[in-house]
């Protein structure tokens, strides 16, 4: 008998280490968190300082200007975090979305700018996206549309008339 409670001690204790090793804490110790350096650091340490909301739209436009879409979309995405009401981010979003062909995703951005403050200039660039992806829609459906379809030409002749407008 005292075996087998050594042994259920024991298999609790198993159990108890795998579940904090999880996340999931089984005494009534502090909380840790896991450094860069995998060492246990205490919850009530001071935390790290982040950087601040200025240095990441500096570093998002510097990325941006340098054609690295990657790290400025990261940027971006952690300045929309950080200030949540501010429109900014998003247009900004919108912005490196259509500058790289990703309409959908620019159309999703400025519409969350717009959420957030309504503005011309943003409505201007998301009716420019919207254009561009009624274009490239037309321009499907009449490739894809069989050639004695009226509905073949009638796209083609307003695809024409779109066309030309956005040239004027």
């Amino acid at each position: 008998m005292p075996c087998r409670i050594a042994l259920i001690v024991a298999y609790c204790m198993v159990l108890a280490g795998c579940a904090t090793m999880q996340g999931t804490s089984t005494s009534l110790e502090a909380p840790v968190s896991r450094s860069p350096d995998d060492r246990a650091v205490p919850s009530n340490a001071p935390p790290a300082p982040s950087p601040s909301a200025d240095f990441i739209e500096e570093r998002a436009r510097q990325a941006y200007a340098t054609g690295r879409w990657d790290v400025a979309e990261g940027y971006y995405l952690q300045l929309a975090r950080l200030q949540p009401q501010d429109a900014g981010p998003w247009f900004q979003l919108g912005n490196l979305y259509a500058e790289q062909g990703r309409l959908d995703m620019a159309e999703r951005a400025y519409r969350e700018a717009l959420r957030r403050r309504d503005d011309a200039r943003t409505l201007h660039n998301l009716g420019l996206v919207q254009v561009r992806l009624g274009v490239g829609a037309l321009r499907e459906a009449w490739e894809r549309l069989p050639p004695n379809d009226p509905a073949r030409q009638q796209t083609h002749e307003f695809l024409r008339a779109l066309l030309d407008a956005m040239a004027q």
